[in-house]
């Protein structure tokens, strides 16, 4: 839904927009979180890690339905019949893991979805309490696209509204760090404020501390949200 979609008559959301718009955004509003992403492409180094990962599983998987038919039909098997059913479906998997996912690497080099880069950012104004997450397209495949804005989210903080982290943990040999991803959360809708990486307990509890003296909302009970994977 764009932007001018979900404009209502008078209020902070308009003042917003009217800001957004013209470029002339009232110091009402203060910028909390920003950066800046894109989906579609071609990402070229990360399809071609994903092919060399996955394309030995093809090459095992054959290797191990070949192994079941020796032991099927071969005269001179030992092995007993049950184990041929098992290579066979442990190869079957493996096989169709490692076609599915260099078929999906591959087709997304060949024919990648279309290229939009975005940038996010999350407003706050005190005075009405008003917190709003703004979607701006950069750069797009398709021109049209660029300088389109949209309201992503947007909370009127009230008694409902809590302070929240989502936490995932980091992968065995420091593959990937810690991730602790702070946020608004109020009712159905959740906006992310803040990210760190590693954080002590002590530090967890003190961030959200201050972003709860800071946006005038409780810190929730759990703080914590433990993702797994």
């Amino acid at each position: 839904m764009s932007l001018w979609d979900k404009v209502t008559a008078g209020g902070v959301k308009d003042e917003l927009i009217q800001g957004l718009t013209s470029g002339e955004l009232s110091p009402n509003f203060e910028v909390i979180r920003e950066y800046t992403d894109h989906s579609g492409g071609r990402n070229i180094v990360g399809n071609t890690i994903a092919t060399a990962f996955f394309l030995p599983w093809i090459i095992i998987g054959l290797i191990f339905i070949g192994v079941s038919f020796l032991i099927l039909f071969s005269p001179d098997s030992e092995a007993p019949i049950w184990t041929s059913g098992c290579t066979f479906i442990a190869g079957s998997i493996a096989t169709i893991i490692g076609f599915s996912s260099v078929k999906a690497s591959v087709g997304e080099v060949v024919n990648p979805d279309d290229y939009v880069k975005y940038e996010i950012t999350v407003f706050f104004n005190s005075r009405e309490r008003y917190l709003a997450k703004i979607e701006v397209i950069l750069d797009a495949t398709d021109d049209d696209l660029i300088g389109d804005i949209t309201i992503v989210d947007e909370i009127i903080l009230s008694d409902k509204s809590e302070i929240k982290c989502k936490f995932r943990p980091g992968s065995d040999g420091a593959v990937t760090t810690d991730s602790h991803n702070y946020f608004v959360s109020h009712g159905n809708i959740s906006i992310i404020i803040d990210h760190h990486g590693y954080l002590k307990d002590k530090a967890k509890t003190e961030i959200a501390d201050q972003w709860s003296k800071k946006l005038g909302i409780k810190v929730g009970t759990p703080l914590l949200t433990h993702l797994i994977g």
